[in-house]
């Protein structure tokens, strides 16, 4: 059997909806090579398992129990559910995709395109397109960026792209329990920040976004409420454990005013 190139992770919590159309679009690659999809279910209450089943000569499906994880936000949920499934990979090169979210049918050759370019790489995030829950696209025009003494802007968590053995290196750091509301995406990103000769942002849209407020982090973490200013300067916190160094900026200290009047 010919060696893997790229593993797809799928990472499902009750996302029935969505993952018809997830899944049909890694199936869809037009990507010659040998890769593999894992679908990792979060113990859903829905009928996810019985659509993920139907994929199940084509796809590999592993389960977590979602009920022995301790957090009240899903951040830790998901971070485990991936850590399942890369566990279990088998390609040099992993892509993330939420189960709610899909692949533009070239978005592999373009990665492993890159990667095979420029062997120093390890990290691509590609452009996402942005969607409604109605499939209908809604235009954005961000720029992503890692700027000295700047907040990293970075794409979502389905348009990253990394070489397995820098997980590996770095998988201590990655799943640190210690930081429950620390998102997989940014922690990512912080490790980028890290090795910008070797981060790519690539500059064409492979990966289709769904921006909805249906999913319980959402909720938690609207835009400037309580729980958004404890993620972000948990973010600093862990950024300075993985940097070794302090990361201040006006922003840093303006987080840390807010939690602190938070906190009375």
């Amino acid at each position: 059997m010919a060696k893997i190139k790229v593993s797809i992770l799928i990472a499902n919590y009750n996302g029935e909806k969505y993952l018809d159309k997830s899944i049909k679009s890694c199936l869809k690659q037009n990507f010659k090579k040998n890769f593999e999809i894992i679908v990792i279910d979060d113990n859903s209450t829905d009928n996810s398992l019985q659509k993920i089943k139907k994929f199940k000569e084509k796809i590999k499906i592993l389960k977590t129990n979602k009920s022995k994880n301790k957090s009240k936000f899903n951040t830790f949920y998901q971070l485990n559910t991936y850590y399942q499934g890369l566990k279990k990979a088998k390609g040099e090169i992993i892509c993330f995709l939420d189960s709610d979210d899909y692949l533009k049918r070239n978005k592999l050759l373009e990665i492993e395109r890159h990667f095979t370019k420029n062997r120093k790489l390890c990290f691509i995030f590609d452009k996402p397109i942005f969607i409604d829950p109605t499939g209908k696209i809604k235009l954005r025009n961000t720029k992503y960026h890692f700027r000295k003494n700047k907040w990293p802007k970075f794409p979502p968590q389905s348009c990253i792209s990394i070489k397995k053995k820098l997980i590996k290196l770095n998988e201590k750091k990655l799943f640190k329990k210690k930081f429950p509301l620390t998102t997989l995406d940014f922690r990512i990103a912080a490790l980028a920040f890290l090795n910008k000769e070797k981060t790519l942002f690539l500059n064409k849209k492979l990966t289709y976004y769904l921006n909805h407020n249906e999913n319980e982090s959402s909720k938690n973490f609207k835009e400037f409420n309580s729980n958004w200013f404890k993620r972000r300067l948990e973010g600093y916190k862990y950024f300075k454990t993985v940097n070794k160094k302090n990361f201040y900026t006006i922003d840093y200290f303006m987080t840390l005013m807010i939690n602190f009047f938070l906190r009375t």
